[in-house]
């Protein structure tokens, strides 16, 4: 970082990148007290509390099953483990088939696997949260778990979870990771997107529990009705309410507790359009929250609010770093290649070390091409989010398996990676070659290596996976 700062402070050309390396620094130094020190999840507790928790009488559980138009084939898969867990469960689990769509096969299917099934008049008002409200009012349970279509829990989601809230009745939510699994089988964007996820749930998320700071992620979470109750539901709002459900109990004196145990699977969006719909909407999600009143008048503790600004300022440097990234490279290529020499780039050895190998080797998933390839593109998503915030018209949301996301409007993004990405691209490597042949070759080695890796990620996305054949 120092020898970023020297960088842009030794010409007038890079003097505009100094207000960029500020923000940066701004941003490590927040995510440093919020990730740094803090303790590792003591999984040894946690067996002791889940082998221990024996009560006479079970509490009573809601499953919510939102749907709205996801494949019926991914809901059967969903719905045959959500009856295995409800089967195993000693206690009264009530799984609750949420329909937005309306549809009579649904319906028939939810009698078929003994499920209640429900859908509202006013089918569309507040989008999810207005289904969860629905499911919310028409329900009696101590407890909720509400899981998405795409998530399939283990049979002993609830013994794994409800201990923590019937050991401890100031919280409102349990939340557990959303783990997706990385398979050869998948086209490459289900892979990457699972890969980059590990890093959110498995650290950071942990990180932050120690600063009362872990944010809800709806699926996977056990909600306390109580606590709801207080917060009249579900907060109302037609994105996010996870987020923002999880922020409004914590500002009424509930708290939020992080079990980084994976009791559900995922299934990853195996389409641009899907994952640019997801990586979108977490992000308006999430600055719709730094926007509003309530962050700033909420008594919070400062840490937990520290938290939040982590995620906040995470999303603009990633919107920021996808223009930044390449013209660094460009600019010292075409206008100081002196200070492309080995003795200059020495300083920056251990930053790529641990990116390119450290921080691969950390993850359990396998961290390829193909995880480099879904960052960029999720670099693009909060690009347009945060722009479509300042500009006061977000998208409109829609879940993530369904039709409508697949085939969701992504021209912009496309241009983007075409033109920007394509052309910072071609014109890093064009550069680091004709200086490689004109000026001394070992002095550009790295940065014509750094230029090809670029490139070769560009390319992954620029070619997007077959659609596979239909039966």
């Amino acid at each position: 970082m120092v020898s970023q700062f020297k960088l842009a402070q030794s010409t007038p050309v890079l003097w505009i990148y100094t207000p960029l390396l500020v923000f940066t620094v701004l941003y490590y130094l927040v995510s440093l007290r919020v990730n740094g020190f803090t303790r590792d999840f003591d999984i040894a507790h946690h067996k002791r509390l889940v082998h221990n928790w024996r009560p006479e009488v079970y509490p009573t559980v809601d499953v919510f099953l939102p749907v709205c138009g996801e494949p019926i084939e991914v809901l059967h898969n969903t719905w045959r483990h959500v009856r295995e867990m409800a089967d195993r469960y000693p206690g009264v689990c009530v799984p609750f088939v949420l329909d937005d769509g309306a549809s009579p096969e649904l319906a028939a299917m939810a009698r078929d696997f003994g499920f209640r099934y429900g859908t509202r008049e006013n089918r569309g008002w507040f989008k999810k949260a207005g289904n969860l409200h629905f499911g919310f009012g028409q329900s009696d349970g101590q407890y909720i778990l509400i899981l998405d279509a795409d998530f399939t829990p283990r049979a002993d989601l609830l013994q794994e979870l409800l201990p923590y809230l019937e050991a401890d009745p100031r919280i409102g939510i349990v939340q557990s990771p959303q783990y997706f699994r990385v398979l050869d089988s998948q086209n490459w964007i289900e892979r990457g997107a699972g890969a980059v996820q590990e890093l959110f749930y498995r650290s950071v998320q942990v990180s932050r529990q120690g600063s009362d700071g872990a944010i809800c992620v709806g699926s996977c979470a056990v909600y306390r009705r109580a606590a709801l109750e207080t917060n009249g539901g579900t907060t109302l709002i037609e994105h996010s309410e996870d987020v923002h459900t999880g922020f409004d109990l914590r500002g009424l004196g509930w708290d939020l507790r992080y079990v980084p145990v994976a009791v559900s699977t995922g299934v990853c969006p195996d389409s641009a359009g899907a994952f640019f719909n997801q990586q979108y909407r977490w992000c308006s999600g999430s600055m719709s929250l730094l926007g509003s009143r309530k962050f700033w008048q909420a008594k919070i503790r400062l840490s937990s609010r520290l938290c939040y600004m982590s995620g906040f300022f995470y999303y603009i440097h990633t919107a920021l770093f996808t223009f930044a990234a390449p013209v660094i490279p460009i600019v010292l290529l075409l206008m100081m290649p002196e200070k492309l020499q080995v003795e200059h780039l020495i300083l920056v050895l251990p930053s790529i070390i641990y990116t390119t190998l450290v921080f691969p080797m950390w993850h359990k998933a396998p961290y390829r091409l193909e995880a480099w390839a879904a960052r960029m593109m999720y670099g693009w998503a909060h690009v347009f989010a945060i722009w479509d915030i300042l500009r006061k018209n977000r998208m409109g949301w829609q879940p993530t398996g369904s039709s409508g996301a697949k085939k969701n409007k992504t021209r912009r993004f496309w241009i983007g990676m075409w033109v920007w990405s394509g052309g910072t691209a071609l014109i890093w490597v064009v550069g680091a070659v004709y200086r490689t042949f004109t000026m001394d070759a070992p002095d550009f080695a790295l940065i014509l290596s750094s230029g090809l890796f670029y490139a070769l990620v560009v390319g992954r996305v620029l070619v997007q996976p077959r659609e596979k054949a239909v039966a």
